[in-house]
């Protein structure tokens, strides 16, 4: 029995032994092997000079540097909020969170008065300059665009200018200044395209990624009409199709939960400081370029999320959230006054269903039938109610894309640049109505001016009116009395 026992002893002992040194080899010889082979994938990228080729996909790049990073008083993010984006906000009580003023990035450029624009727009206007404002969320502020002559705001501006300088310089192809003296010049000039009011266009980027319509109608009061505008455009909607009918005003960053629960707050915190570390090593670099490379979708579920939970299924709730969208942007409309505005439903991208591409169809299916579902009742419903009240003041884009055979969907909301090329010309084209020169009426007398002066065209001649039975009777009568 002794034997055995000694025996059993033995066996355990050297078990437990081995169980010791297989976990100092795993606690101690796995971080050491780690170590190593990050050492090791380092000095081979320096070597190569092949850093650049760990870096993340150029729309995952560029993705980053517009996510919003919430920043404190005093320039610090708040812990356990995101804190990899470029685009930074602070909190306001006024607007709910702001751009902060005068930060750039190599794809975006912000002013000192929290406008995407390459300098600074004064209070005082210049005599000449049309200003153009271009109010809402992140389509609107053109997220993804790869630098700010790309957004949106820059090429309805080159457009308008374009016009400006295309109608002085080439006259004859649009309508006259004057109404023309002859029939046939009067009919050739109604085909020609209006002239539209001649100086300086300036369009104003004043949208702000996140933003809905009580965040815009805040920015329009309490900034946007201080620089007196002289048409404004809103683009927006989706943030108000998500964003819970209880919500004035979309807000960023769970402050009261931090407030709340500072300890859970702070573990967040270190969790997020430690892949922050853990994304900053070669191998993860390495294994997330080649192995599981980030796509949009993957990277959107970090910084912007889009799924059909934020969409309602319940029909009065998908009401009032249109109904504050409505009363938001009529007191806009209000606001404005006498100031021409466009009111303009955004391209989503369950509006293009015809000819989608692949990476679209990508973008789709991860989104689901649900989702697609909701958008869809939420857009008709808008649609419904801002056509009935708006009329032509109002434009819908939501399916602008429908026979558009190239990608112009990158995610469901922002587009690609050719995508935003379209969306440019479609505001230009319905901004040329807020500004139309009418031919003022014809100086020439013809009586008075020498003939040689009248072009050899028929005149519009206007025959004189027949006399009427009773005053040919008078006449005669004066006749015979003579």
């Amino acid at each position: 029995m002794r034997s055995r026992y000694r025996y059993n002893s033995s066996w355990q002992s050297k078990r437990k032994s081995w169980l010791r040194n297989a976990l100092l080899l795993i606690l101690i010889g796995l971080p050491l092997l780690l170590l190593l082979a990050e050492l090791i994938a380092r000095g081979a990228v320096l070597a190569t000079g092949s850093t650049n080729q760990l870096s993340p996909n150029k729309n995952v790049a560029i993705a980053q540097t517009y996510a919003l990073k919430l920043q404190d008083a005093n320039g610090n993010s708040y812990p356990g909020l995101p804190d990899s984006g470029r685009l930074q906000v602070r909190r306001s009580p006024i607007l709910g969170y702001e751009l902060i003023p005068s930060q750039s990035s190599d794809y975006w450029q912000i002013n000192d008065q929290s406008f995407r624009q390459d300098s600074d727009v004064s209070i005082d206007k210049p005599a000449n300059e049309i200003r153009v404002f271009l109010v809402g969320n992140s389509t609107a502020f053109t997220n993804m665009a790869e630098k700010n002559q790309k957004a949106l705001a820059f090429k309805i501006e080159k457009l308008l200018n374009d016009r400006v300088r295309a109608q002085n310089s080439s006259p004859e192809k649009f309508k006259p200044k004057e109404i023309p003296y002859f029939a046939d010049q009067i009919e050739a000039a109604r085909s020609l395209p209006p002239r539209i009011r001649d100086g300086s266009y300036r369009v104003i980027a004043a949208a702000v990624p996140g933003y809905s319509s009580g965040n815009e109608l805040a920015l329009l009061a309490h900034k946007v009409i201080g620089y007196s505008p002289n048409a404004l455009i809103i683009l927006d909607g989706y943030e108000d199709m998500r964003s819970p009918s209880n919500q004035t005003a979309r807000e960023i960053g769970n402050v009261e939960q931090i407030l709340r629960d500072p300890i859970a707050q702070y573990r967040q915190h270190q969790i997020q400081q430690f892949n922050n570390w853990t994304n900053s090593l070669y191998l993860v670099k390495a294994w997330q370029k080649w192995v599981v490379p980030a796509n949009m979708t993957t990277f959107s579920s970090e910084y912007q999320v889009f799924n059909a939970e934020q969409l309602s299924k319940d029909a009065k709730e998908v009401q009032k959230r249109v109904d504050r969208y409505f009363y938001n942007v009529r007191q806009m409309t209000r606001l404005a006054a006498d100031t021409p505005t466009l009111i303009v439903l955004q391209p989503e991208i369950t509006g293009k269903q015809k000819s989608l591409t692949k990476e679209e169809e990508g973008v789709l299916k991860l989104l689901g039938s649900e989702y697609s579902d909701r958008v869809t009742e939420a857009f008709k419903t808008a649609e419904k109610t801002f056509s009935t009240n708006f009329g032509a003041k109002f434009i819908n884009f939501y399916q602008l894309f429908q026979d558009t055979k190239q990608q112009t969907f990158i995610d469901p909301i922002h587009l690609t640049e050719a995508a935003n090329d379209i969306v440019a010309q479609k505001l230009y084209e319905n901004i040329e109505r807020l500004f139309p020169v009418q031919p003022a009426p014809n100086s020439l007398n013809a009586e008075t001016e020498p003939q040689s002066l009248i072009p050899p065209s028929k005149p519009v001649v206007i025959p004189p009116e027949p006399a009427s039975p009773a005053s040919l009777s008078e006449t005669l009568k004066r006749v015979q009395g003579q």
